[in-house]
């Protein structure tokens, strides 16, 4: 592999190009057996393209075939590769998906489509440090939508990328509000605040992705994901 890297790949979960019977093949017994399970065809063909989409992109870097690839889950839920210094995380949100894949740093991405939300004062409340409520609340109604997504996923990112998922309580990562691509602070288990980067992904005005990755020394790329 080549030194230090952070891909970041984009696409389209229901592509015409590539059909679910061809992702299909790509996936072990237990991601079939899952995917038996699906009620809906359309959640059927999601979850079969996401997962053969995962998997092609890993066997680009392993140089193994998709069906070999062995992914094992952590403890609270992530999933990762036993045996490898190769660290990748996925996340979609309606018909966009996003893989980033690393060589020496733990990864995180969360991507969120925007949509009109009853109750984002109860989530802030929830969710966000007294320092990020006190911004958000001082923003235009406007503004407030667009910026809880901004906030919003940049916490999941960080979460997902030590490994907890939400559980961890996204209130104690905190973004700076001055500089919105660092923390203030995170969990103090997982190091301090500059011990981590974000990295905007840019898509669409009303499509919000981070990646959180180490803060190290890395070629980043934005690769189109078919």
């Amino acid at each position: 592999m080549k030194n230090n890297f952070v891909d970041v790949w984009v696409g389209d979960v229901l592509s015409q190009k590539i059909e679910s019977n061809d992702y299909w093949s790509m996936l072990n017994g237990d991601e079939r057996e899952k995917a038996m399970t699906f009620i809906r065809l359309e959640l059927q063909q999601k979850y079969i393209k996401t997962r053969g989409r995962l998997r092609r992109v890993l066997s680009s870097y392993l140089k193994i075939e998709p069906q070999q690839i062995q992914i094992k889950v952590g403890q609270y839920g992530k999933p990762y590769l036993e045996h490898n210094s190769l660290h990748f995380n996925l996340s979609h949100s309606k018909n966009k998906i996003v893989i980033a894949v690393s060589n020496c740093s733990e990864v995180g991405v969360d991507v969120e489509e925007y949509r009109q939300q009853r109750n984002l004062k109860g989530l802030v409340e929830k969710c966000f440090s007294e320092q990020e409520q006190l911004y958000w609340y001082s923003l235009s109604e406007q503004q407030k939508s667009f910026m809880f997504y901004h906030f919003w996923v940049r916490k999941e990112a960080f979460v997902k990328a030590v490994g907890r998922g939400i559980a961890l309580g996204l209130g104690q990562c905190v973004v700076n509000v001055d500089d919105s691509n660092a923390f203030v602070t995170v969990p103090e288990s997982y190091g301090n605040a500059i011990d981590w980067k974000i990295v905007d992904v840019s898509l669409a005005d009303t499509i919000f992705c981070a990646l959180v990755t180490k803060a190290i020394d890395f070629e980043y790329k934005q690769l189109p994901l078919i």
